[in-house]
């Protein structure tokens, strides 16, 4: 059986930082984990004096960046395989279980990714990451690896030379290219192993000297040279419209911007609606949740919704819907709900499930 040795660098304090522990807890047997926490915060103490009798290494004190803090932790854990969560990313149940299966299935496997969902600040989904693709060169120009949803062999990523200790913003994608470029086999995972916080205080959102400085650096490395510019194009275009405020702009830019982009498990990049929607939820919060509040921009009522728990009642008016279950769904446990609706009329943008 893989092991897994899991770092989680923690520059500063974050309320999902206990879900996200949990979450690794969770995975069961062969997972070991360090919390290197560079805060400064008692609460990010506190949340390690709570799981100090699983954490297989801890460090609070100050550090040289996130990237030297994930190779502390990885050197003061054992595991054949790696991989890393910050402290607002958290691990769907059953993720690494899925990563074992795929390398069951095809021991070659030395880089296994998969989906991601893409939670607010409340913890609400609000769709997929989009721009995962399957493997291929398409990796060399994009961003298509979302970074909590990949685990790696330490093999390949010590014969690919490791993590650039030097680099702040684009040290999992200067990876992933090293790896590719290495001739490291990548396997893909259709379904989503993470949920990773989108918002305008997350480092993908940041479009400083020093993030621009490095994605123009690997751009110029890999990139073919009359894709350049339009490479960094995208990458500032989704930094910037994760900055717009308020909402109801953003939601107008993105649908002009994204209309034409990818579709996953139903959804667009723009949030539109396809005949067949399926959403996949879970939760670690310490108490169980009663339901799920669904959100839309447009006329919702005609939606049918079939869900992979008994469901005692459905309240549907206009643009929102709310599922209360028959018993709560407890931490740890997932919720898949399929949502369809007849071809024609106005389009339906997905906005949000939270949980009641």
């Amino acid at each position: 059986m893989q092991k897994f040795a899991i770092s989680v660098p923690v520059g500063a304090w974050h309320p999902f930082l206990p879900q996200a522990l949990a979450s690794l807890k969770s995975q069961g047997a062969g997972v070991a984990v360090a919390l290197l926490d560079a805060s400064g915060d008692a609460r990010v103490k506190a949340v390690a004096d709570d799981n100090a009798d699983w954490l297989a290494f801890r460090r609070h004190g100050p550090d040289k960046g996130q990237s030297d803090a994930i190779l502390e932790g990885w050197a003061n854990l054992e595991g054949d395989w790696l991989g890393w969560l910050n402290a607002d990313d958290i691990l769907m149940p059953g993720a690494l279980a899925q990563i074992r299966a795929a390398h069951a299935a095809d021991p070659s496997l030395e880089v296994i990714y998969g989906h991601s969902t893409i939670l607010d600040d409340s913890g609400a989904m609000t769709g997929y990451h989009f721009n995962v693709e399957r493997p291929g060169d398409r990796l060399l120009q994009a961003g298509i690896i979302s970074q909590p949803s990949c685990l790696f062999s330490r093999a390949a990523y010590d014969r690919a030379g490791g993590l650039n200790r030097d680099l702040h913003y684009t040290m999992d994608w200067d990876l992933w290219i090293r790896l590719y470029k290495d001739g490291a086999k990548f396997g893909f995972v259709d379904a989503p192993i993470s949920m990773v916080l989108w918002a305008a205080g997350t480092k993908t959102a940041s479009l400083n000297k020093r993030r621009r400085a490095e994605l123009k650096a690997l751009i110029s490395r890999h990139a073919p040279e009359a894709a350049r510019k339009a490479v960094f194009r995208d990458f500032a275009i989704h930094a910037i419209i994760d900055m717009i405020w308020p909402d109801s702009l953003r939601q107008k830019v993105i649908r002009r911007l994204r209309g034409t982009g990818p579709s996953v498990y139903g959804i667009g990049a723009d949030g539109r609606m396809a005949e067949t929607v399926r959403l996949v939820l879970a939760h670690y919060a310490p108490q169980g949740r009663a339901g799920v509040s669904l959100k839309f921009d447009g006329d919702a009522t005609g939606l049918n919704v079939t869900a992979s728990l008994p469901v005692k009642q459905i309240l549907a008016a206009g643009q929102g819907m709310d599922l209360m279950l028959e018993t709560p769904l407890a931490p740890g446990e997932t919720l898949e709900l399929s949502l369809s609706r007849a071809g024609g009329g106005e389009p339906v943008y997905f906005r949000r499930a939270g949980w009641i």
